[in-house]
């Protein structure tokens, strides 16, 4: 009885009169259906045929809505081509790859040689260096300065962040520095690829 309601959705979304039509077909039998249906409870060919119909409509309508769903494109977009990006957001996009990358290669060698991170200043925007973590920030070891400019923290934000790291000594996550410093989750999800526990 509710076949229709898939391609109500679809309809509302795309705006097409073809959409619109293939709605109102599904709605309309449903009416059919029950007025030929026969009542009070008797048997025969008019309930075989009502019941058949169902069936059908069932299986017609399923398969219908998995091929007007079907992964891949978005169906409801106007659009589902995908559009190639201007020469100079390709060139933003591989940028902000590689910094990733490379905040990714100086996790990695930090975690397995923490001397040598040191001696590399991983994290530490600071102090003279010459490799490049794609601006990873120690925030148990950077100046508060340095670590309020790398992640955008307010004045409040940077003073809570440096008074946990005094009461504590050291952070070992995000959650933890969230935890002490009173930040929000969602405020360390948008820098958490940034920071750095040394």
């Amino acid at each position: 009885m509710l076949s229709f309601v898939p391609f109500l959705r679809l309809a509302i979304a795309r705006r097409r009169p073809r959409d619109w039509a293939i709605f109102a077909a599904y709605f309309a039998v449903i009416p059919v259906l029950l007025v030929i249906s026969p009542s009070g409870g008797h048997k025969g060919g008019a309930s075989t045929l009502v019941g058949g119909a169902l069936i059908l409509l069932i299986g017609v309508a399923t398969v219908h809505a998995l091929v007007a769903f079907r992964p891949g494109p978005d169906p409801l977009a106007a659009d589902s081509l995908p559009s190639l990006p201007s020469p100079s957001n390709q060139h933003a996009l591989a940028t902000a790859r590689e910094r990733m990358h490379r905040r990714d290669e100086a996790r990695k060698l930090a975690r397995a040689n923490p001397d040598l991170a040191r001696e590399l200043r991983i994290g530490r925007p600071d102090l003279p260096r010459e490799y490049d973590d794609g601006g990873l920030v120690d925030v148990n070891h950077a100046p508060i300065e340095s670590i309020a400019a790398a992640l955008g923290l307010t004045a409040s934000e940077s003073t809570a962040v440096a008074a946990a790291r005094t009461q504590i000594g050291k952070f070992s996550s995000p959650e933890e520095l969230s935890v002490y410093a009173q930040l929000p989750p969602d405020r360390l999800d948008a820098v958490r690829d940034l920071i750095w526990f040394g």
